[in-house]
């Protein structure tokens, strides 16, 4: 804020031209005198700082009143402009970093509380039409995860469960798919940067152990396994996969439940300067991976929550001869 005085055009009254480097304040019938300023711009300070910046400059009227005119700024309720953007995620680490929850507090009533409604998502998700389809034994897509035999399921990107109810339903997918589809001796890990001290303590207690590190999705499998990755970014699949490009016979260990690959590369056709056109792998496994699309036969369940949780999903299998220049089929793509 700064202060300027005019040359009074009467001497009884000097008038002071104000600057507010913040966004419009009302003033009515405001007068100051060299008196009374340092009151009265307290207290307008103290009624700007509650607003966003921008500036104003307050004038006199003929009547001696003042009349706040401003340069327009952000109105209130828009979003600021941040540098990352849905079509410009954060950098992932190259290599793996330590991670800490986000919030550290632990409580336990909030973790009780939180299974139990982690549970009533398992519920409602195993008594869905989506889930049943799953379980009917002559599906191509129960015949492919038996030849796949997961020993291990990662759930990547889940975000905060606590908070979410799609990310409940979600969590909840998860756990049916380890429960019915893995082997008894599997293992299930989950990750998220955004994870608090409670929902890693309520994961353990629902069976999925949280690593310490953030590896930013760069995992390279000794096992089979099911990589659960819920409306990720494009890179995250992209970094998934090009840990396990060394090889076909490593790249058919990998199992993706996640966004479509497919539909990555017709976002790309119509558009090269998209996020996914980036994903060089995705781009790739587009052209080879066997793919199916959750909802695509009506089995998504008629409530908002559930088209959340699930909408554009697919499952990617990788079924690609061992004769494949996995290389060049990068290389293939670039051009």
């Amino acid at each position: 804020m700064y202060l300027s005085p005019k040359p009074p055009t009467n001497p009884s009254r000097q008038i002071w031209t104000v600057e507010l480097s913040y966004q419009t304040v009302s003033i009515p019938r405001l007068r100051l005198r060299p008196s009374q300023f340092s009151v009265s711009i307290q207290s307008m300070s103290a009624a700007a700082a509650a607003v966003a910046p921008a500036v104003a400059v307050a004038t006199p009227t003929a009547g001696g009143d003042w009349t706040v005119v401003r340069r327009r700024g952000r109105r209130r309720g828009e979003a600021p402009p941040t540098a990352c953007q849905p079509d410009a995620p954060p950098p992932l680490p190259v290599t793996p970093i330590p991670w800490v929850p986000s919030d550290p507090s632990l409580d336990p009533a909030r973790v009780s509380r939180l299974v139990a409604r982690a549970h009533a998502a398992i519920s409602r998700v195993a008594d869905s039409r989506l889930y049943r389809r799953l379980l009917l034994p002559d599906s191509p897509l129960r015949r492919r995860l038996a030849l796949l035999a997961p020993a291990r399921l990662s759930l990547l990107g889940v975000g905060s469960f606590e908070s979410s109810p799609a990310a409940r339903l979600q969590l909840a997918l998860a756990a049916l798919l380890r429960r019915d589809f893995l082997p008894d001796a599997a293992s299930a890990d989950l990750f998220d940067p955004v994870l608090s001290a409670v929902e890693c303590a309520a994961a353990a207690e629902l069976g999925f152990s949280v690593p310490s590190l953030d590896d930013g999705c760069r995992r390279r499998v000794e096992e089979p396994t099911l990589f659960y990755m819920p409306h990720c970014e494009a890179s995250l699949y992209d970094a998934l996969l090009a840990a396990n490009w060394e090889s076909p016979a490593q790249l058919r260990r990998v199992c993706v439940l996640g966004n479509s690959f497919r539909r990555y590369a017709l976002q790309t056709e119509d558009n090269r300067s998209a996020p996914a056109a980036k994903a060089a792998h995705v781009l790739a496994a587009s052209r080879f991976a066997w793919g199916e699309r959750v909802g695509e036969t009506g089995d998504l369940d008629d409530e908002d929550w559930f088209a959340r949780a699930f909408n554009e999903t697919s499952w990617h299998f990788f079924e690609v001869d061992d004769d494949v220049d996995l290389a060049a089929c990068i290389a293939g793509g670039r051009r």
